[in-house]
């Protein structure tokens, strides 16, 4: 709870910086987002008596990106990161048809943007490094071909973090071209993956990379 509580707060005080900061600088962007440790794929052992291992897995999706960058000094800016993803998955176990999984994130996340050397915060150009906090609000949900099982959906609120590299630079105009590489890793919430059951998921942590490439204003 302290944790999520330090996580809003860092979020908050990125809302509000436009009463201090210089012009902001808005970005919109793709991202390949590839899953990474368990949330690539995770073996639970047999549970109970009788009971078969299983096997649950996400599969690589794309995202979308929108963010507002607020440059406080020539290499420092602080920046809203808002992120939505959708990712399926499956859960297979031997002897046993196989269920799809859906996992749906939406992030918003307050974040530092350091650029060293020549980079500019206030311009947006040249490479910068990154880190933050999140609040990842997700859905777990399951589907299966017999209409007499309906799966589950549950939702969970956690925490996460980000941390990552870019470089951004101008090809015409007033443009920037972003290209940014980061990594997204569940930081609470980890407990609550358990053993997959037919009424409850498995609530993996969204541990992904996420490639991301767009523009900014």
């Amino acid at each position: 709870m302290k944790k999520a509580r330090v996580a809003t707060l860092l979020i908050a005080l990125t809302l509000a910086l436009p009463l201090a900061a210089q012009e902001p600088h808005i970005g919109v962007g793709l991202s390949l987002s590839i899953p990474t440790g368990g949330f690539s794929n995770t073996n639970y052992v047999p549970s109970g008596p009788g009971g078969v291992g299983s096997s649950e897995g996400y599969d690589t999706t794309v995202g979308g990106q929108f963010t507002v960058s607020f440059p406080v000094s020539q290499p420092l800016a602080l920046r809203l990161d808002l992120y939505a993803q959708t990712t399926s998955g499956q859960d297979t176990a031997p002897g046993y048809a196989s269920y799809n999984l859906q996992h749906q994130l939406f992030s918003l996340g307050g974040e530092a943007q350091y650029f060293p050397g020549a980079g500019d915060a206030y311009r947006h150009r040249g490479t910068y490094l990154l880190g933050g906090l999140s609040l990842d609000l997700e859905n777990f949900s399951s589907s299966y071909g017999d209409p007499s099982w309906t799966g589950y959906n549950v939702n969970k609120t956690r925490m996460g973090g980000l941390v990552g590299c870019g470089y951004s630079f101008r090809p015409f105009g007033r443009w920037r071209t972003t290209a940014e590489i980061a990594f997204h890793k569940t930081l609470t919430g980890i407990s609550d993956s358990a053993q997959p059951t037919a009424y409850a998921p498995a609530a993996s942590p969204a541990d992904f990379l996420r490639l991301t490439y767009g523009v900014v204003f």
